[in-house]
């Protein structure tokens, strides 16, 4: 099980190869910016990231009717390619429904980012418990309640993965 940290600035080097890596874009040297940002360690490398925002109304002023409001939004997920499907991503995205939780956002939100990696990304949402709500195509709009992904993390969790 890897160890789900928040961010620290001597992480920032190895996020900027991971994102480049995993075909997700940085311009100039990884900056977090204002973002929530958590990292996973498996045995002391640093192999997974999410990058997110809690409270954000994304959806409305995009036309997204069926979008419920603020909540957390979430950027970035992204794995090591060496480190997939052992559980890395579920655990980030498990922290960060965890915090959305305590911060009180019950729904989170994500626009999978395009790329050759696309369609792995929106398999490994779906099987996270997101969905895609509104209409389909560039910049479709993905979420699902806080709850379901804690009850998934929880099954997993009783399951050994």
């Amino acid at each position: 099980m890897p160890l789900i940290r928040d961010i620290a600035p001597a992480d920032y080097p190895v996020v900027e190869d991971l994102l480049y890596v995993t075909d997700l874009e940085v311009v100039g040297s990884y900056d977090p910016g204002g973002l929530d940002v958590v990292v996973a360690e498996l045995q002391g490398r640093l192999v997974g990231v999410a990058e997110f925002e809690l409270h954000l109304d994304f959806g409305h002023a995009e036309g997204r009717e069926a979008h419920p409001g603020e909540q957390t939004f979430i950027y970035t997920v992204a794995v090591a390619p060496t480190d997939r499907r052992g559980g890395v991503g579920r655990a980030l995205l498990a922290e960060v429904a965890r915090r959305a939780q305590e911060a009180g956002d019950t729904f989170l939100a994500l626009v999978p980012q395009d790329g050759d990696e696309e369609a792995g990304r929106q398999a490994f949402f779906q099987a996270c418990g997101l969905t895609l709500y509104g209409p389909a195509g560039p910049g479709a709009a993905w979420g699902c309640p806080v709850s379901e992904v804690l009850a998934l993390r929880g099954t997993a969790d009783a399951a050994g993965e």
